[in-house]
């Protein structure tokens, strides 16, 4: 169980991180922005692979259970921001916003 509470824990650490990369990025950052999208997802990359390689040195079920903390804290975190956070994100339904596309003139 502490492997599945360590995945949940990392996991949660990550779609923290993530949110904050996201908050941060504005249209006029031209290098910073991907120096600072890269860089955060190098060290969640390298964290989700220590925790895995240390759990399953352990055994196949404490490689399991780590994967099935990061798995359930990440279908959490996607339930959480489309039922509490969706209104940040999401696009006006308008018709004035829309501009049609080449595709679509053809």
């Amino acid at each position: 169980m502490v492997w599945l509470f360590l995945g949940g824990l990392l996991e949660l650490f990550n779609s923290l991180t993530r949110w904050w990369t996201v908050a941060r990025l504005q249209p006029t950052m031209d290098v910073d922005a991907l120096w600072i999208t890269l860089g955060g997802m190098s060290l969640r990359l390298l964290l989700v692979a220590a925790l895995l390689v240390s759990a399953l040195k352990q055994g196949i079920l404490p490689g399991l259970l780590a994967l099935a903390g990061l798995w359930l804290v990440r279908s959490a975190a996607v339930v959480w921001i489309q039922v509490w956070g969706s209104s940040h994100w999401s696009v006006p339904a308008d018709a004035s916003s829309h501009r049609p596309t080449d595709i679509e003139n053809e």
